[in-house]
Parts: C-alpha cells; sequence; structure tokens
C-alpha cells in the first residue's frame, strides 16, 4: 500500500508559526500568588505561617508546630476561600461586643480566609490587607479576634 503525504493547511501552519513565535514563557503555568504567604506576628509575638496545606504556628519557647490531625485530636481541616460579610459576622452570634468589633474592622463586601477546624474549635484568618490579618477563634459557642501583622 501507499502511502499518502498530506500537506499541512494554511491554517495548520499558522497555529504551528504564532505557536514557535511565543516566548516560552507565555507556554508555562505559573501557580496563583498565596497572599497569605509569609510569617505574621500577634502583639505578643506570637507567629504563624501559612502552607499551601496547613498553619505552622510558632509560640514563645517552643518549637514550630504544623497544625495537622495529629496535633487536633484527630479532627483537621485547612482551606482556602472567600467569604462574605455577612458570613464573617456570623462567627460570633450570640456575642454582641464581638459582632460590633467585627463590624468595624470589616468594611468590604468580601475577603480572602483561611480556615483551620481543629479538635472542637477552629479559627477563620481573614485577609485585611497586605500587611493586616484577623483571626476569629471559635471553640463552640465562644470567640475571639486576634489581630496579626505580617513581619
Amino acid at each position: 500500500m501507499k502511502a499518502i503525504a498530506r500537506t499541512p493547511s494554511l491554517w495548520q501552519l499558522a497555529v504551528l508559526a504564532l505557536t514557535a513565535a511565543l516566548p516560552s514563557g507565555c507556554v508555562t503555568t505559573v501557580a496563583p500568588h498565596n497572599p497569605f504567604a509569609g510569617v505574621w506576628s500577634t502583639a505578643e509575638h506570637q507567629e504563624i505561617a501559612f502552607r499551601d496545606n496547613t498553619v505552622v504556628v510558632n509560640q514563645r519557647d517552643t518549637p514550630p508546630t504544623p497544625m495537622s490531625a495529629a496535633s487536633c485530636d484527630g479532627t483537621f481541616r485547612f482551606d482556602y476561600a472567600q467569604l462574605n460579610r455577612a458570613a464573617l459576622l456570623g462567627l460570633a452570634p450570640k456575642q454582641p461586643d464581638l459582632r460590633r468589633t467585627l463590624a468595624a474592622l470589616l468594611v468590604r463586601a468580601a475577603y480572602p480566609v483561611a480556615e483551620l477546624a481543629c479538635g472542637e474549635g477552629g479559627s477563620t484568618y481573614v485577609l485585611l490587607d497586605d500587611r493586616d490579618l484577623v483571626a476569629i477563634h471559635r471553640d463552640r459557642d465562644i470567640a475571639g479576634v486576634e489581630r496579626l501583622s505580617r513581619l
């Protein structure tokens, strides 16, 4: 059987030429920037660092502790998300003073968040801007707020 040679169409040649002309940087994919990445500190100089799948806690005079199922009595979940203001204010339903504090801090419609569930409690880290973060810690029905700054 005789092989039939096919000549490329004009369209195929144009696509090939454009692909070859692209710089190599245009062809590769780049992972999205994590705005939480880096080390954050409280006023008491306790530090946390965000990784892709966990938070590392570094309290004074103790080694850094990556949060995990082992450090959270078997219950651990960590996700990045976007939450609206109403959902964030709803994290402290039975604490009007805390809701007022959050309402004063959270003035935009939505925020990027990192949500951590550990044991029976959890924390929602709200990115206010490039340098400021607020942590809303919850343990059952009790919540508290902590401010952090990027180091």
